[in-house]
């Protein structure tokens, strides 16, 4: 358990320091909202969804490790945003990068993740069942 401890640390320290270091740069903005088959998809938006989700379904898989976080866990972490990747599981699978408070469990930014496939058809089918798009 101490040695999973060490490790869920360095994870986010890390992460929090490719956060500041994207901020204190100018680079952590949000992506401009995807235009796709007439559906304007916000990125921050389809964080949020697939953030709650996951924390309803299971648990949120935010270290390379596999650990879950649930609501509870992500509260009791020393680093009050958290820079995660996560699947958009309801279609391709593409890795959005998500800036989660972890006090509040809010998405605060969100991008595609670098090198990732973007949205498909049933990515965007599905978000249009969902009510995401704009």
């Amino acid at each position: 358990m101490k040695k999973l401890n060490t490790v869920l640390t360095i994870a986010i320290a890390l992460s929090a320091m490719t956060l500041a270091g994207a901020l204190l740069i100018g680079c952590a903005t949000t992506d401009p909202p995807v235009v796709k088959d007439g559906c304007a998809v916000d990125l921050k938006k389809v964080c949020q969804y697939t953030v709650d989700w996951s924390l309803e379904h299971g648990g949120l898989v935010a270290f390379s490790d596999g650990k879950q976080l649930d609501r509870q866990r992500m509260q009791n972490l020393s680093v009050r945003h958290l820079e995660i990747e996560v699947p958009f599981t309801h279609g391709s699978g593409t890795l959005l990068r998500c800036v989660v408070d972890s006090q509040t469990a809010h998405v605060t930014n969100a991008a595609f993740s670098s090198g990732g496939p973007q949205l498909n058809d049933a990515d965007i089918e599905h978000l249009r069942q969902a009510g995401l798009c704009q």
